[in-house]
């Protein structure tokens, strides 16, 4: 009995080993908006729709009917080169008081993640009238809950990503665009349903009290079992011994079983990161 607790002891440790946590404010972050003052450097971002769409269809610059906030994260500590599983991702965003939309109305309006064209923009820098200004894409790859709704102080609001969305645009932006990555908040929220309040407010990372947006992603390089960074002999054989068991750390597509689902990762992605 005692041995069998260690062992589940030290495979969950490696488990938690293998993974590692990401979680940082933007380096940069802007309201998208015609009429925005200080949109670069404002401590304030805002987000609306036309209570239909969450992005102009038209392909326009957000203006009257749509309001957008962009962000964009410095992945550091994160190393090129290698293929990463994502096991999970969110972000959180402050919601500030007073509130102008009903909890019903957050639930069907949700505050939309999606990915941007490209991350070529600062705040510091920022144009409304700069050509190739980043576009919204059409991905939705995570919508906001209203678990936290209260209309008497600021609140959070978790948006969290789909782990088979995300995990390619976080590959992408780590092997591809320098470690930057890109996100627009949308929402087809309509601010005229309550006398032009209606809609989403929260913090930037301008904010003097800390609370902009957190982006937090726990991931694992692909097939990396024992958590040295690499996919070698050495998870193979950790994947082949546990083989038929419930072992958290073998199982690397988390379904309960180490079976051939997680043996086929280890060996397609043999060699990763190494």
């Amino acid at each position: 009995m005692r041995t069998s607790v260690v062992l589940l002891g030290l495979s969950l440790c490696l488990y938690a080993l293998a993974q590692q946590t990401y979680r940082a404010q933007p380096t940069d972050d802007v309201w998208y908006y015609d009429q925005a003052f200080n949109p670069g450097l404002t401590a304030i971002l805002r987000v609306w729709g036309d209570g239909q769409h969450a992005v102009d269809p038209t392909g326009a610059r957000p203006a009257l009917n749509f309001s957008y906030s962009l962000a964009k994260w410095q992945l550091n500590g994160v190393p090129a080169g290698r293929q990463y599983q994502v096991i999970s991702a969110q972000i959180t965003v402050v919601q500030t008081a007073p509130l102008g939309y009903t909890q019903q109305e957050g639930e069907q309006f949700p505050l939309e993640a999606r990915p941007l064209t490209h991350t070529g923009f600062t705040e510091q820098n920022w144009n409304y009238n700069a050509p190739g200004n980043p576009e919204i894409g059409a991905t939705i790859l995570g919508a906001s809950l209203m678990t936290n709704y209260r209309t008497d102080a600021p609140f959070a609001i978790p948006i969290p990503l789909d782990a088979e969305a995300f995990e390619p645009y976080f590959n992408a932006a780590v092997n591809q665009n320098n470690g930057e990555l890109g996100i627009g908040f949308v929402s087809r929220m309509d601010p005229d349903g309550q006398g032009g309040t209606r809609f989403y407010r929260f913090y930037s990372r301008n904010d003097a009290g800390g609370r902009g947006p957190v982006l937090q992603i726990v991931y694992r390089v692909v097939g990396d079992v024992t958590g040295d960074g690499c996919t070698d002999d050495a998870d193979l054989l950790t994947v082949l011994f546990n083989f038929g068991t419930n072992d958290a750390q073998a199982d690397l597509n988390g379904d309960g079983i180490v079976d051939d689902a997680d043996l086929l990762t280890v060996l397609f992605n043999f060699g990763n990161g190494c």
